[in-house]
């Protein structure tokens, strides 16, 4: 009789604990920026649910001359979005935002981990910095 009640009181906990969310990984995921030695991580992120709009705050915080970004190619669940800016220009310091589509379109609440390649120049040659961006879809 007394296994049963311990048993019983186990559950309802595991239950409890359950609903309020503490076993769902979106609970630990923060929003972190890894990577990006050279131009510097974005400032800003966000990746839309509804329209599964990826929003970068990309800044020249490391390079002293300015740069021009030719693409940046984000990565989500494997499939490449490529965003193609007609002229991007960074000066040293300044920043700029940019939103483009990606797929797969990923539900609210979800978390995600976003692989972002950019191309760019600078001093005549060409360049990448990669890095990735995780969060929860807002």
């Amino acid at each position: 009789m007394t296994y049963g009640w311990a048993i019983l009181i186990v559950i309802i906990v595991a239950a409890a604990l359950y609903a309020l969310g503490v076993f769902n990984p979106a609970t630990f995921t923060g929003r972190t920026a890894t990577g990006f030695q050279t131009i510097g991580a974005p400032t800003d992120w966000d990746l839309a649910s509804t329209t599964g709009n990826l929003t970068l705050n990309l800044a020249n915080n490391k390079m002293a001359t300015a740069i021009t970004i030719y693409n940046i190619t984000a990565t989500i669940s494997g499939t490449n979005t490529l965003y193609n800016p007609t002229t991007l220009v960074l000066g040293p310091g300044s920043s700029t935002t940019v939103t483009f589509p990606t797929t797969p379109v990923l539900t609210s609440g979800s978390t995600y981990t976003v692989k972002v390649s950019i191309i760019y120049n600078a001093g005549g040659l060409d360049h990448t910095d990669t890095g990735t961006v995780t969060g929860t879809v807002s």
